[in-house]
């Protein structure tokens, strides 16, 4: 067998050296780099177009090393595929922070805005089977990428925890497809400021805060109007906090066959938010200010519910019942 076959590989040289012009190096001849296991430590890998990187599952874990404060541990270029890899922003859980920050896990980024170049010089890429952790910033952040489907990702089977944002969309970044990714213990759960994104069989459980869409600025302008199905909003900052929040949504989003149970839900200035099919558990609330329509359709509550509106006209309750039957009306 020729032994350029296996040139691809990396392993771990156990000490803390970077290895980032390593891997780069691969990815640049290869096409892909496979890491072994063992720990990888980085100032932050570009990847070519068209590049692959993977490891070993939990046994690979790649470290962004401590003196890099601002930037990703793997930056996304067009049609490329991160899989099976622990992706650290330092060794140890560390406290959350007071805000969003820096410090990123995986960053697919393109320079669009709403007045220019709308659609991203970046293409679609896919991620799968990470377990991401311990960064100020997103574990996954989509930003700039513009209006386009095809400058998207989809991301699948990762764990995002101990993090600024599980999943962080700040501004202008849509079309992205997430299915079965788990985001817990983190600031947010997800910020989704950006549109036509989609979250299927996702969990947004035990963080700060749940699942924000938040154009309450005014600069997120293309916001929303994506779906979330079949996700869990529960036990938001100790059974206190809020699972949702919406603010300034001007179109429209569909939370579908959720599961909130000692979450708050709070939906502002907003129109068009439907929460359909949910199972509503205890010290779990709604409420609605400002705006215009949304509603609450063949909800179950498992106990008293919880509805507040500043504007009856603005909230609609159709086919929703508590535990024992009783319909529930505003």
């Amino acid at each position: 067998m020729n032994t350029l076959d296996f040139d691809f590989r990396l392993s771990s040289k156990k000490d803390i050296s970077d290895a980032t012009a390593e891997i780069e190096k691969r990815l640049a001849e290869f096409g892909v780099c496979e890491l072994g296991p063992g720990k990888f430590y980085v100032s932050g890998i570009k990847m070519p177009n068209g590049s692959s990187i993977f490891g070993m599952g939990a046994a690979t874990k790649l470290i962004l090393l401590p003196q890099i404060q601002s930037g990703a541990a793997i930056t996304l270029g067009s049609f490329c595929t991160v899989k099976n890899l622990e992706i650290r922003g330092c060794e140890e859980k560390k406290e959350l922070p007071s805000e969003v920050g820096e410090r990123h896990g995986i960053l697919f980024e393109g320079s669009a805005s709403e007045t220019k170049d709308f659609e991203s010089q970046n293409k679609h890429s896919i991620i799968s089977d990470c377990f991401i952790t311990a960064f100020s910033g997103g574990g996954i952040t989509l930003r700039n990428t513009g209006y386009s489907p095809r400058s998207s990702i989809t991301a699948s089977n990762c764990h995002i925890w101990n993090s600024g944002a599980g999943i962080y969309i700040p501004y202008f970044s849509e079309y992205h497809e997430f299915t079965n990714m788990l985001c817990t213990e983190n600031l947010y759960g997800c910020i989704n400021n950006g549109g036509n994104n989609v979250f299927t069989g996702c969990g947004f459980t035990s963080n700060k805060t749940g699942f924000v869409i938040d154009n309450s600025n005014g600069k997120a302008n293309n916001q929303a109007h994506g779906c979330a199905v079949g996700c869990t909003f529960n036990h938001s900052d100790d059974n206190k906090g809020v699972g949702i929040a919406v603010y300034g949504a001007k179109w429209g989003y569909v939370f579908s066959a959720c599961q909130l149970h000692y979450s708050k839900v709070i939906v502002e200035n907003s129109t068009n938010i439907t929460f359909d099919s949910f199972t509503v558990g205890k010290k779990s609330s709604f409420e609605f200010k400002g705006g215009n329509l949304s509603m609450l359709t063949n909800c179950a509550f498992l106990f008293e519910p919880d509805i507040k509106a500043e504007d009856n006209d603005k909230i609609k309750i159709t086919n929703c019942f508590t535990a024992d039957g009783e319909e529930i009306l505003l």
